[in-house]
């Protein structure tokens, strides 16, 4: 879950690209249940990268691991995770983490800052007219 954290900083490149699919088989083979803080790091790791192919196999590698994350997501934990998002773009693989996403966002009981608003809205300008981003 971490390991992507390390690219937060790291913009769309093609070095990022090659370091995302070095990842891809061990994100897909890994068994480890996922905690909240480990979903929200992985996907605020995205936030400077483009919508390209291995950025959405990465997103698809990650689903199950949001699925059967643990504890509860805060109202910073949803805000980031869903900012990571912004520059992915409409794909089937943004609109499945969202949907992965909703149920631990629904049982989020914080109250969210202006900050943690704007930063989950943001993510949905650029996902197109889904049922996920309704």
């Amino acid at each position: 879950g971490n390991s992507l954290y390390g690219l937060h900083r790291c913009g769309d490149s093609q070095e990022v690209r090659d370091v995302f699919a070095a990842l891809l088989p061990h994100i897909r083979k890994c068994t480890d249940t996922f905690s909240v803080q480990e979903v929200s790091n992985s996907l605020y790791a995205l936030y400077r990268c483009g919508d390209s192919q291995e950025a959405r196999d990465v997103l698809a590698a990650l689903v199950p691991h949001i699925q059967r994350c643990t504890g509860s997501f805060v109202s910073q934990g949803v805000g980031n995770s869903l900012y990571g998002l912004h520059r992915c773009g409409d794909s089937q693989e943004v609109r499945d983490v969202f949907a992965a996403l909703l149920p631990h966002i629904r049982k989020c009981t914080d109250t969210f800052s202006v900050q943690e608003v704007s930063n989950s809205l943001y993510a949905l300008y650029r996902c197109g007219d889904s049922q996920e981003a309704r």
